[in-house]
C-alpha cells in the first residue's frame, strides 16, 4: 500500500537544553549576557530560533562539507556567540543529524502533498517524483546535505541514524512502486532504487536555465521507465 503519512517518531536528535534567550555575537562578548536590573531590554536582539539555527547550519555544511565546518562557523553564520550553540546541540554530529533529519522531513512532506491518493499508480509515482524534484532542485542547500553526505563515511552511530532518516523517505517510494502494475519478473526493489537514483542525481546536472523545469524532468524520467515496462 502507498504511504500516506509520515509516521511520528521520537526525534533522533534532541537538544541538550533550550535557553530562554541566546545573545548575538560581538567582537568582545565572552558569553550570553543577562540584562541589568532596571534596564530596558527592548533594544536587545531577538533570540535565535531552532529553525534559524538549522538554516545557518545547512548553509555552512552545504558550502564546506561536514568535516570542514566547525561549530564556530555555524554560530557565526547564525549570529550567535560561539558557546551559545552548545545550548542547543552539544556536538557537531548531533547538529548535523538534526539538519539531515530536517532535510529529509521537508522532502517527505513535499512529496506527500504532491500525491493525489485517488489517482492511478503511475500518476501517483509521477506526482511523487515531481514533488521530490521540486524540493531537491529548488532548495540546493538542503539537497546537498542528502546527496553529498553519504552515511558510509561516518561513525557507526551516525551512519545508523542517517540511514534511518533516509529509510523513512524511501518507504514512501517503496509503497508507490509496490502499487505499480508490473510483470512478475520485474524486481521492485531494484526499480525503486533506479527511480530514486535517477531523481536524486539530477541534482548534479540540472541547470535552472535549461529547457525543462523540475516538474517536466520528473515527468520525462518516469515516462522513460513506464514506457519501457509493459505489464502482461
Amino acid at each position: 500500500m502507498m504511504a500516506t503519512a509520515i509516521k511520528q517518531k521520537k526525534p533522533l536528535v534532541e537538544s541538550a537544553r533550550k535557553p530562554a534567550k541566546i545573545a548575538t555575537a560581538t567582537a568582545t562578548d565572552k558569553g550570553p549576557k543577562q540584562p541589568r536590573k532596571g534596564k530596558s531590554t527592548s533594544s536587545q536582539a531577538a533570540p535565535i530560533g531552532r529553525e534559524a539555527l538549522l538554516d545557518a547550519a545547512v548553509r555552512e555544511f552545504s558550502q564546506q562539507g561536514f568535516d570542514k565546518t566547525s561549530m564556530r562557523d555555524i554560530a557565526a553564520a547564525a549570529g550567535m556567540l560561539a558557546g551559545s550553540i552548545y545550548y542547543y546541540f552539544p556536538t557537531k554530529e548531533q547538529l548535523f543529524l538534526a539538519v539531515h533529519e530536517h532535510a529529509i522531513e521537508r522532502n517527505c512532506k513535499r512529496v506527500l502533498r504532491a500525491i493525489d491518493p485517488t489517482a492511478d499508480p503511475w500518476t501517483r509515482i509521477t506526482q511523487a517524483a515531481e514533488g521530490y524534484l521540486d524540493c531537491m532542485l529548488n532548495e540546493f542547500e538542503y539537497a546537498s546535505i542528502i546527496i553529498r553526505e553519504f552515511p558510509q563515511r561516518r561513525s557507526p552511530e551516525l551512519r545508523d541514524a542517517l540511514t534511518e532518516h533516509r529509510r523513512r523517505f524511501e518507504d514512501i517510494f517503496a509503497g508507490l512502486v509496490d502499487d505499480l502494475p508490473l510483470r512478475r519478473s520485474v524486481n521492485r526493489s531494484y526499480l525503486r532504487l533506479a527511480i530514486m537514483g535517477m531523481l536524486a542525481w539530477s541534482y548534479t546536472w540540472y541547470k535552472p536555465t535549461g529547457p525543462d523545469s523540475p516538474k517536466a524532468i520528473a515527468q520525462k524520467l518516469i515516462s522513460l521507465i513506464r514506457d519501457s515496462i509493459h505489464p502482461t
